[in-house]
């Protein structure tokens, strides 16, 4: 799935840098992008609702700290999330949203 390309949230990128489990314990990445970033319509369209992006989100930890330390830029963590989207976790992820019937 096509993902917008928000601005990156430098001040939390700070945050984590300065103790890493701070920005994992916490919703302020996934609730950046869900609704700063624009992401909520996107992944609501693939039957994908705020709890399903947070399982999503959570498997993508490895990517994020990634970011958190520099080996990769907020551009290529996106990329890698876009990924993500493509892969059969996703679907699985998304399939299992629909039928339990609380997309929204």
């Amino acid at each position: 799935m096509r993902l917008p390309v928000p601005p990156e949230p430098v001040e939390l990128k700070k945050e984590a840098r300065r103790n890493l489990y701070s920005l994992k314990l916490t919703h302020k990445l996934p609730s950046y992008l869900w609704k700063e970033g624009g992401w909520s319509e996107n992944f609501k369209r693939e039957g994908c609702n705020w709890q399903c992006f947070l399982r999503f989100h959570s498997r993508v930890g490895q990517e994020v700290d990634e970011w958190i330390i520099g080996d990769i830029s907020w551009k290529e963590l996106i990329n890698k999330l876009e990924d993500f989207t493509e892969g059969i976790i996703f679907r699985f992820l998304s399939s299992r949203q629909n039928r339990r019937g609380d997309i929204g």
